[in-house]
């Protein structure tokens, strides 16, 4: 259950890439927000991957499930540094579109 929990999760992050740059070609969202959007679900999606993971743990097993905080722990760095490259990505292209509009 935990693995398709990670899966699930990791299809979320890579669907809501695709949608935020299906958007952004569209010009309905720029990359600058986008990215601040991926970072502030984060959180989220650490406590709810967390919740999920605790939830359906073995408590039988005798261990501590630490290793569904480490789980969704990795999946909130990596959902974090998703949007940290999409606001980079969005910023140095915001600099290069300024640029071109100053000359």
């Amino acid at each position: 259950m935990a693995g398709f929990i990670l899966i699930l999760f990791l299809f979320i992050i890579i669907a809501l890439n695709i949608l935020f740059f299906v958007l952004f070609h569209k010009g309905k969202l720029n990359l600058i927000v986008s990215g601040i959007l991926m970072m502030l679900m984060a959180p989220v999606i650490q406590f709810t991957s967390s919740s999920l993971l605790l939830r359906y743990y073995d408590w039988g097993s005798g261990s501590t499930g630490e290793g569904a905080g480490y789980g969704a722990a990795l999946l909130a760095i990596l959902a974090f540094v998703n949007g940290l490259l999409i606001l980079v990505a969005g910023i140095i292209r915001w600099l290069f579109t300024f640029g071109e509009k100053a000359k």
